[in-house]
């Protein structure tokens, strides 16, 4: 750090300014390197939506095939009922007259008992629709959100990027006016502690990088305004 023991307090000035330009670089590469992810979770939660959806949409479908099931089973028995009064109608033996009323009394019961199914399956049924119809329109307004959120994030990112270009340039004009050890040890603790490295000491003498309290010693230097002071702790420049 001998480079900046030679600083005077010129050089910092100009590095405050120089900074506050890093600071909103940084802020912007920042917000540019989340759009991907965010746009990625965001396709991720409409995706998501639209499996909701499409499960909705598969649970009406087996529900309306299990009363079609249940209607064909019905029609099946009630056939098979009607021949067995014909059967019944035509036999001269007891046993197999007994034998055909027994039968269409149990096909009845079972048809009573598909029926009754089929009145659950119809419940089953609108509850579902609704259901199905509320994740539809739940997904189409989600979709429409999407493409207007997704359409943001270019319109930010052409913004940022043309911002990114003017403060970099403005970043660079700034840059060639500190002296070269100073900027060079500037960029040095950049590289290594991101921005900012030059902080401000509030009235307590708290350093404002690590809000640590600093020394008496180096309190008093930095009020004077003189010479470079670091923080003890994390090293960062005060001023």
């Amino acid at each position: 750090m001998l480079g900046w023991q030679a600083m005077n307090h010129a050089d910092l000035d100009q590095l405050l300014i120089l900074q506050e330009k890093d600071v909103r670089i940084s802020k912007l590469r920042k917000e540019l390197a989340s759009l991907p992810e965010q746009r990625t979770r965001l396709l991720k939660q409409m995706e998501a939506i639209k499996q909701k959806a499409l499960a909705a949409k598969q649970e009406v479908a087996g529900i309306e095939k299990s009363i079609r099931d249940v209607e064909a089973a019905v029609e099946t028995k009630r056939a098979y009922i009607g021949k067995m009064k014909t059967l019944q109608s035509n036999t001269r033996k007891n046993e197999e007259y007994q034998m055909c009323i027994q039968e269409v009394e149990k096909t009845e019961a079972a048809i009573d008992s598909l029926e009754t199914s089929e009145l659950e399956l119809m419940e089953r049924l609108e509850t579902a629709k609704t259901d199905m119809e509320q994740k539809i329109r739940r997904a189409r307004d989600a979709q429409r959100e999407l493409e207007e959120t997704l359409a943001r994030f270019d319109r930010t990112a052409e913004t940022d990027k043309e911002l990114l270009n003017r403060l970099n340039a403005e970043r660079a004009d700034l840059a060639a006016a500190v002296p070269e050890n100073s900027l060079g040890e500037y960029e040095r603790m950049t590289r290594s502690k991101g921005v900012p490295v030059i902080v401000p000491m509030d009235e307590k003498g708290h350093c404002g990088g690590c809000h640590m309290v600093i020394t008496d010693n180096a309190r008093m230097k930095v009020l004077g305004g003189h010479e470079t002071v670091y923080c003890d702790s994390c090293h960062c420049i005060l001023h």
